[in-house]
């Protein structure tokens, strides 16, 4: 099981995410709960099963 950080690291530094767990990148994406900082989405890995939700945070703002 990769370390959380490092975990958001490597996705963050490659723009790709994958499972935790053995690192696949073939993700069922889920539900999705948007907040007014964050969004929370669900992933199950379609390699090993491993469920797992990410949370992403505004970045930036960019106009219309």
């Amino acid at each position: 099981m990769q370390d959380m950080e490092d975990w958001r690291k490597e996705v963050v530094d490659t723009g790709v995410t994958h499972c935790p767990s053995c690192k696949s990148t073939d993700l069922l994406m889920g539900a999705c709960a948007v907040g007014a900082m964050t969004v929370h989405q669900e992933f199950i890995c379609n390699g090993c099963q491993f469920e797992f939700k990410a949370m992403y945070a505004i970045a930036f703002y960019y106009p219309d």
